[in-house]
């Protein structure tokens, strides 16, 4: 038996998980010894990408068997025409028109530094390792493009018998294009913006035969810097073909393969003047100065970043009779990073190292396939919308260990506000791997939306799930780093249940209540610093998250524009140590309330608007001594990259031939906790962005987009080693399309 004590044990959750499992078995063996159900189940398609401007009915996942207004969860859905009208091409900038979602990094969490990866808070909670594509985790650490995205959706919360083990704020989930029978469709699109940024993406879908069709999504991008460093540039290719085909009348095959390739000089910070080099040189503490924003404080032949990514993925939907059908997803994928950026560190004598590199190099593989039976049953009068599924899956990830010994640069330090040009000669050296990491998993889950009557409706379900992973890997710094290896074995449960009330057609008031439990080494590394503490990490229960939420929704405008609003509570256990016992006794909190709309005001006039007011805060914390000698304790502290205020609005018009848009995105102020104090707040944001297009013929049309139209100067991204990221400037962007 392991020897955590959360604040949620599993023997509180046993009852609940069983209680559920067991009504829904029930369920589920009275209607099939039942009379056939003569209910009609459409044909299940992968992605339905007919949309009515911003308006989303449903989420993409399978597993989500009611429309968003029956669904008793937040999600906010961005699809691609709300991405199309802001010019957005990544996932960060996406994700800025959800409010409670945080893309301010806090670099600490990455080792201590910025980062170039893709880093998402919820509520307050890491989510960088749930981050999924079509419902399968993408753990691997890069920028990722939204070319062949269809939409974003974000569900919060703890939603762990949907997505498996991850975030207690919830989870992102891409849904890709893919080739479809609606009709040939194909478009070109060519932009060009103050960063230097030219850009070129197709979308070619082609209907082959009644049966049949191709479609193929290109991108290539180059540029990016848009504080005029002279050095700064980020290049983008890919390739996305899709093939769709009816096997046969109740079968369907789709093939799916992207591929992307990266090859960027990034840039990760520019200094922050701290104390000490503010006594030394007599410049003020902080961000230092716009005028030296434009300085490159990169090395010069050194600095690189690359990303080679593949994913193979095949669904099959068989309709196995009117009420049940059969949908298997496989993927097979490979990411491989190498990335060496170096970030402004300072010296005690206040000038600046330029022998600070941060190495970040992976060799990720995933294999996963996961199984799904959709059914609707009758029991009486009560009708079930079932999910029975099961999924197993394998994890690696290497990282080699990199070696700087071989470089030589023109000079080791600089100052901050002349820093001149260091180049470096020599080359970096890889001998074996500091991490070699496997994960597998085995889950079975059952989900039931029972439908009483047309005012009622009852949700359960439960996920059973093995989680091991074997990893070798280095722990502690320089000649003190040693080899360990280390097993980890955990049995995760995971459950939801909800009460829907449905006032009218058009409307529902709901409360749920769910768990999602984070095993040891679920973004494929295990905890510890020494040999000792990650046999002790390993020896722990996972952690478990619960999130309470109540809220209500309701469609408006001919069920065109959705409107949500909920209240929610979401409690997770963390690792402590207590009297030299390391256990699960701490916890953290964030609670708050959420408003959003989504959808169309009129024919014309489309919405995509969300509020976020929360407080996460470190509630439970143990006692804990630092360096000098102080006993301090966390309870009360916040957390970070969770502002207690954020909103997000765009609004835009589309006549016959104009276009219009214009939004705002708000955030209260992104802190960075370290040592029980603030080390840095961006205070608060407002970033107001436009747009305004014009169709010259059915075919083709151009586009402005302007963002941070006001010129607003705040930081992305900050870490407590020295160096802060700023946000981009004030930026126009061109781009022209062709539809054919």
């Amino acid at each position: 038996m392991k020897n955590a004590a959360p604040s949620y044990t599993p023997f509180k959750v046993a009852p609940i998980a069983i209680a559920v499992s067991s009504a829904l078995a029930m369920m589920s063996s009275t209607a099939l010894a039942a009379e056939p159900s003569t209910v009609e189940l459409e044909q299940i398609e992968v992605v339905d990408t007919a949309q009515d401007g911003y308006a989303v009915k449903s989420a993409a996942s399978v597993k989500y068997t009611q429309e968003l207004v029956d669904t008793p969860q937040t999600i906010n859905i961005v699809n691609e025409q709300v991405l199309e009208d802001q010019g957005v091409t990544s996932l960060e900038d996406a994700l800025r028109n959800v409010a409670g979602v945080s893309t301010f990094g806090a670099g600490e969490g990455g080792g201590g530094n910025v980062n170039t990866t893709d880093n998402v808070t919820i509520r307050g909670f890491d989510a960088n390792g749930s981050i999924y594509s079509d419902g399968i985790r993408d753990v691997a650490g890069y920028s990722r493009d939204t070319f062949n995205t269809e939409q974003i959706e974000v569900a919060k919360g703890a939603n762990g018998t949907i997505s498996g083990k991850g975030s207690a704020g919830g989870s992102v989930n891409l849904v890709t294009k893919a080739a479809n029978l609606r009709g040939d469709k194909s478009s070109i699109s060519a932009s060009y913006d103050e960063g230097d940024t030219a850009r070129l993406t197709g979308d070619f879908n082609k209907v082959l035969s009644d049966d049949s069709a191709l479609r193929l999504n290109l991108m290539a991008e180059q540029g990016g810097d848009y504080w005029d460093n002279g050095e700064e540039e980020y290049k983008s290719y890919a390739i996305a073909p899709s093939y769709f085909t009816k096997v046969s009348e109740d079968t369907d095959l789709t093939i799916n393969l992207m591929h992307m390739k990266q090859d960027n000089t990034p840039v990760i910070g520019l200094p922050f003047v701290t104390e000490t080099v503010s006594t030394e040189t007599g410049l003020p503490e902080g961000m230092i100065a716009e005028q030296y924003w434009s300085n490159y404080y990169g090395v010069k032949g050194l600095d690189f970043e690359e990303v080679d990514a593949t994913t193979l993925t095949a669904i099959i939907n068989h309709q196995l009779n009117s009420s049940w059908a059969f949908r298997n997803q496989t993927r097979f994928g490979e990411t491989e990073t190498k990335s060496i950026v170096t970030r402004p560190w300072p010296n005690s004598d206040g000038t600046y190292s330029t022998e600070r590199a941060s190495t970040n190099f992976s060799e990720n593989q995933l294999a996963v396939s996961q199984f799904d039976f959709l059914g609707e049953i009758m029991t009486g009068s009560v009708k079930h919308d079932l999910v029975v599924g099961a999924e197993i899956y394998q994890e690696t990830q290497k990282t080699p260990n990199v070696s700087l010994d071989n470089v030589v640069r023109s000079q080791t330090s600089y100052d901050a506000t002349n820093p001149g040009v260091t180049t470096a000669t020599g080359s970096y050296t890889v001998d074996g791997y500091s991490k070699d990491a496997t994960a597998t998993g085995l889950a079975a889950y059952l989900s039931n939306t029972a439908t009483l009557n047309d005012k009622l409706q009852l949700a359960g379900g439960v996920r059973l799930e093995k989680y091991k992973i074997d990893s070798t890997q280095n722990v502690g710094r320089g000649t003190s780093a040693t080899s360990v290896s280390a097993v980890d074995k955990s049995d995760l449960i995971s459950w939801h249940t909800a009460i829907n009330f449905k006032p009218s057609n058009n409307g529902s008031i709901y409360a749920s209540f769910a768990n999602n439990q984070e095993p040891n080494g679920n973004n494929l590394s295990l905890n510890g610093r020494s040999a000792e503490q990650v046999a002790e990490y390993a020896s722990l229960d996972p952690i478990e998250s619960i999130t309470a939420e109540v809220g209500t929704k309701w469609e408006l405008f001919d069920d065109k524009l959705l409107l949500a609003a909920a209240v929610f509570q979401t409690n997770k256990d963390v690792y402590q140590t207590v009297d030299n016992v390391l256990e699960a006794s701490g916890e953290q909190e964030s609670k708050g309330m959420e408003l959003s709309a989504t959808g169309q005001l009129t024919d014309t006039i489309s919405i995509t608007a969300s509020y976020t007011h929360q407080n996460a805060k470190v509630t439970e914390a143990a006692d804990r001594t630092n360096r000098s000698g102080e006993v301090t304790n966390a309870t009360g502290n916040g957390l970070s990259s969770a502002p207690k205020d954020s909103a997000a609005v765009w609004l835009s018009y589309q006549g016959e031939k104009l276009g219009l848009g214009l939004g705002a995105e708000y955030n209260s102020g992104n802190e960075y906790w370290r040592q029980n104090r603030v080390y840095f707040t961006t205070g608060d944001v407002t970033l107001v962005n436009a747009m305004a297009s014009y169709a010259f013929t059915e075919n083709l049309s151009a586009q402005l987009n302007i963002s941070n139209l006001t010129d607003e100067r705040y930081a992305s991204d900050y870490s407590a080693k020295g160096h802060f990221l700023p946000g981009n400037p004030r930026n126009v962007k061109a781009t022209v399309k062709y539809d054919f």
